[in-house]
């Protein structure tokens, strides 16, 4: 039976979209500023969501948000790797570009959060739980995009790091879908659960050391 909660949904998809589309974002700029004109030709460098949404991404994201989570993807950004000037290096730096999208919206709200605790702000349940979330949301985004299997943007950094007939082996991998049963596997046998649910304490845990523990009391109410 689906617990649905109308505060969560309401509040989860706005984040789960704005920070997809700032991923999505991410690529798209690191490519054109390498010199790719791909991304921009297509209209991808901009930070209007709709450009970075993709329909059954999207949907997915509402259905499963209806259920008590987010899980969905946004529009992979296209690029022509001719044009950069080193491959290796340059292929690596759009890939983690999305992630690295994530982290910068994940320490500028706990920033934000900081700065509204030292002010003394007072937010009310909801005010909380939309700070809560969007920083959840972008962790989960962040760790679950470097796992390193094709076409998750690891996969990408792993292919060129890796020695050339390993990095090859990966990207078959990657292009005859066994990556994504693997990915489907780690989901149900909740491997991928597990993973995230360390991720997401771990920097919790660090954020309440960084900024100490009234701060993260003061995060966690509501």
């Amino acid at each position: 039976m689906i617990n649905f909660d109308p505060v969560y949904f309401l509040t989860a998809i706005p984040c789960i979209l704005v920070s997809l589309a700032l991923h999505e974002y991410g690529h798209a700029a690191m490519a054109n500023a390498l010199g790719d004109p791909t991304p921009r030709l297509q209209g991808r460098v901009t930070l209007n969501p709709i450009a970075h949404l993709d329909p059954a991404g999207t949907a997915m994201i509402i259905l499963t948000s209806i259920m008590g989570f987010g899980f969905g993807w946004g529009k992979p950004v296209q690029t022509n790797p001719t044009y950069y000037k080193e491959f290796r290096r340059d292929t690596i730096l759009v890939a983690v570009a999305g992630p690295a999208m994530n982290l910068c919206q994940l320490m500028l709200t706990v920033g934000i959060a900081n700065v509204l605790f030292l002010s003394g702000v007072q937010l009310n349940g909801w005010g909380h739980l939309l700070i809560q979330v969007f920083i959840v949301i972008n962790i989960v985004l962040m760790f679950f995009n470097l796992i390193p299997l094709p076409p998750l943007d690891g996969g990408h950094v792993a292919i060129q790091l890796l020695p050339r007939a390993m990095g090859q082996s990966l990207q078959r991998l990657g292009f005859s879908g066994v990556s994504f049963l693997v990915l489907m596997g780690l989901m149900f046998t909740g491997v991928l659960s597990i993973y995230l649910r360390f991720t997401v304490g771990l920097v919790f845990y660090l954020i309440a050391t960084g900024f100490g523990e009234e701060f993260a009391m003061w995060l966690f109410q509501g």
